[in-house]
């Protein structure tokens, strides 16, 4: 049973380009990953600034803050050259 509505947070500004790449290269090198195992990759990075699969630190602060915009990105296969509006 849900407990709470938490609202959807979008981004005001269009992706970062480091953003962009680091979701790129999470979608083409580790298409074992999930979108739930390589969020938690990059909580892991922003929490203990340590991961074995996420470069980016800034990045992975934006796919954190924006988690529901990264996992639409990663199940619909975005074309992040030219990304949908979120």
């Amino acid at each position: 049973m849900i407990k709470e509505f938490k609202p959807i947070k979008r981004p005001t500004e269009p992706m970062p380009l480091d953003v962009k790449i680091e979701i790129r290269h999470l979608m083409n090198h580790w298409q074992h990953f999930s979108a739930d195992a390589a969020f938690r990759e990059c909580k892991k990075l922003v929490k203990t600034g340590k991961s074995d699969f996420v470069s980016s630190e800034s990045a992975a602060s934006w796919i954190v803050e924006y988690e529901n915009v990264f996992a639409k990105a990663m199940i619909e296969r975005w074309n992040l050259d030219d990304p949908p509006k979120y």
